[in-house]
């Protein structure tokens, strides 16, 4: 479920999702919305691609208009997921070396969370740290950071600085040189 609303985001398009189970729920990924109707938060955790129909919907459907103008932030619908789901396990391509920094503060009134999210929040709010460090830092159990940092990441209220760290590789003369030694050679062509 977590993929399919991340690609209606990219994608920028409206979906209608039908579970086997009754319920139903419109998704705008331009806008960032979504309504349901008759599904449970178990219930969507329980979707899969058997028992759910994904169909796109035109732009003029009048029941994007109702979207539009009655739905919740999808924000919300993707933390909730992925707070859930996550179970204090990293999801995805997540690592506990990965440094973020948090943008905006999520709205715990509508969201779960445990009771060291608001610290974690105004930590990450000032300064940009790593998983496994926020956890030895304010002395939260990994699996609490962890939960915290898949939640966020994925709705959205995450920058992270090293998710994609580039690789530099030293020429060959350079790799096995001391620093002491490398100023000194600089020091002799002076």
């Amino acid at each position: 479920m977590l993929v399919l609303l991340r690609k209606a985001q990219q994608q920028q398009s409206n979906l209608h999702l039908r579970f086997k189970s009754g319920g139903q729920m419109v998704v705008l990924g331009k806008e960032g919305l979504f309504r349901q109707s008759g599904c449970s938060l178990q219930s969507l955790l329980e979707a899969t691609p058997a028992n759910t129909t994904v169909k796109k919907i035109a732009e003029k459907s009048p029941v994007v208009a109702g979207v539009r103008e009655r739905g919740r932030e999808l924000r919300e619908l993707q933390w909730m997921l992925a707070y859930e789901i996550s179970g204090g396990k990293l999801l995805f391509d997540a690592k506990d070396t990965h440094v973020f920094k948090l943008d905006r503060w999520p709205n715990f009134t509508k969201l779960p969370h445990s009771d060291n999210c608001l610290r974690m929040t105004a930590f990450l709010g000032k300064r940009a740290t790593s998983v496994a460090l926020v956890s030895k830092i304010l002395q939260i159990p990994i699996e609490q950071v962890r939960r915290f940092y898949v939640a966020s990441r994925e709705a959205g209220y995450t920058v992270a600085l090293n998710e994609k760290a580039e690789v530099i590789e030293l020429p060959a003369k350079w790799k096995n040189r001391s620093l002491v030694s490398s100023l000194l050679m600089k020091l002799k062509r002076v």
